[in-house]
């Protein structure tokens, strides 16, 4: 599979037990065990893609969901539309 600038993929169904065993030494975006770089529920119904290279997340789902996590002060978040740029506001492209 290909996702983000055709970068290839390779899906695993896992849970969270196993999936947070497969970076022992450490992820560049957390040295002490970090998620897989993409996960998502069996049903597809939301998805958070956490790319190595990128110092933010994003998340992906049901306008309720992504409402819910935008109004949260804590989350730092704000929702993006499908045919805008992800890109945080005040960080530039290499």
């Amino acid at each position: 599979m290909f996702l983000y600038w055709n970068w290839p993929y390779v899906l695993v169904e896992a849970g969270p037990e196993q999936a947070l065993t497969w970076r022992t030494g450490g992820h560049i975006r957390h040295p002490h065990g970090a998620l897989p770089d993409l996960f998502f529920p069996a049903d597809r119904s939301w998805l958070v893609p956490a790319l190595w290279d990128d110092t933010w997340t994003c998340i992906g789902g049901p306008a309720p969901l992504i409402h819910t996590i935008a109004s949260d002060s804590l989350t730092n978040a704000r929702q993006v539309r499908p045919d805008e740029d992800a890109l945080p506001p005040g960080l530039t492209r290499e």
